[in-house]
């Protein structure tokens, strides 16, 4: 079945809208979101227990990201960031090897105001324990090679919600902003029947840079 070109909608001012049609998704990729136990150490066991799914499309430099969730505490809302290293082991907060904030980049014209490049938002969940959030951006990309590149990553869930703002305060306190505990997650795995290019693997993940 032939697919329809993707229109966004971005609000310029207060009350006016453009309209930006983009082609057919060129690339694809997925994350299967399972329920994680935490072992201590900020180790993890995945269970077999579903919570959603995560589904990446890149079409041009856009990369649309839709989450479902299921199964959640009813009438919450859930923050999820992409983190480097693996699911039953997550590592820092993916941010394209950069040392420095994203507060003040922008994503398709728009500030991106959240301090992490892999900062996706928080998805509020309805009566049912379930939620969905669509996020588009050219801040990622899919099977680039290179630094911004989210293949491999893992996408987390957390319990609570977050401002993302927060961080991008210098006086803010690591206290509040990493005692939010990941409650499932999963691995971004490419779909598309293409080779996988190569990505340059960081060792270690230095310390994290406010102000740019």
């Amino acid at each position: 079945m032939k697919r329809l070109p993707i229109l966004l909608l971005f609000v310029i001012g207060c009350s006016q809208t453009e309209p930006l049609e983009l082609p057919e998704p060129e690339i694809e990729a997925s994350a299967d979101l399972y329920s994680l136990e935490s072992l201590g150490d900020d180790t993890y066991s995945v269970t077999e227990a579903s919570i959603g799914k995560a589904f990446f499309s890149q079409a041009g430099d856009v990369v649309t990201l839709t989450i479902e969730l299921h199964g959640m505490t009813p009438n919450s809302s859930k923050a999820v960031h992409i983190h480097n290293g693996s699911v039953d082991a997550p590592g820092r907060h993916w941010n394209q090897q950069s040392l420095y904030a994203f507060c003040t980049e922008t994503s398709l014209g728009e500030p991106w105001a959240k301090p992490f490049a892999g900062d996706v938002g928080n998805v509020d969940i309805d009566a049912n324990g379930n939620g969905q959030l669509t996020l588009h951006t050219d801040l990622w990309a899919l099977n680039s090679g290179d630094a911004k590149d989210i293949l491999d990553k893992v996408i987390i869930v957390h319990q609570d919600p977050e401002d993302f703002l927060t961080e991008c305060d210098p006086a803010h306190s690591h206290d509040y902003l990493h005692s939010n505990l990941k409650i499932g997650g999963g691995s971004i795995n490419l779909l598309t029947d293409i080779e996988q290019r190569t990505q340059a693997k960081m060792t270690h993940f230095p310390d994290f840079t406010i102000c740019k």
